[in-house]
């Protein structure tokens, strides 16, 4: 199982930097409310939180990366879990994703958690996005610098919409530029990045 373990020495640098609640929820795939939620009730602790005042978009906390992590584990585990050994295990997922502990699986009693899983698939998701910004390319003589996707002409909203809504083989055979790799691409850029904040 260990073998299978992602880490943050994995992850390109682009990627382990503050990143915003929409950027957090993108990769643990929840609402960005959720994130915020977690925020609010001290799920998630404040050494987690980016304390450079370049880093907070308007009054929106920016999280140091380990944030990702640590919410996948709040959402599966970690909100059964009394303070003390909650505190603990999240220390143990730092560590982990640092790939500085290959003791991933906690066994005590009936409980068991699984923390390498936690942080693997976390990090996945972390080299997904980092894939999809680089795949996103702004230039002033590409439909007047909207974002789309490398090697296309096609906006990054607009592949992410028609994702959602039409079977990939017809999006392809419509839009033969398009990959199914650009598809998924789009979709975590337009979670990651909402068209709203954009224009704002």
């Amino acid at each position: 199982m260990t073998s299978d373990l992602r880490t943050f020495l994995d992850l390109p640098k682009s990627i382990l930097r503050p990143l915003t609640l929409d950027e957090v929820a993108a990769i643990v795939d929840v609402d960005r409310k959720v994130v915020f939620r977690m925020i609010k009730e001290g799920n998630i602790p404040e050494s987690v939180i980016s304390s450079s005042k370049t880093t907070v978009i308007g009054s929106q906390p920016m999280l140091k990366p380990i944030a990702c992590p640590i919410v996948q584990f709040q959402l599966t585990t970690g909100h059964q879990l009394g303070s003390q050994l909650h505190g603990r295990l999240v220390r143990e997922i730092g560590n982990v994703a640092k790939g500085s502990s290959r003791q991933g699986v906690f066994e005590e009693g009936a409980l068991r958690v699984d923390l390498i899983g936690v942080v693997t698939k976390t990090v996945s998701r972390m080299a997904a996005l980092a894939g999809a910004e680089a795949a996103v390319i702004f230039n002033p003589e590409i439909r007047g610098g909207l974002p789309v996707m490398r090697g296309t002409r096609i906006g990054v909203y607009e592949a992410a919409d028609l994702y959602k809504v039409e079977p990939i083989p017809y999006i392809l055979e419509n839009f033969p530029t398009l990959t199914e790799e650009h598809l998924e691409q789009a979709s975590i850029y337009a979670k990651a990045h909402p068209l709203n904040k954009i224009a704002s």
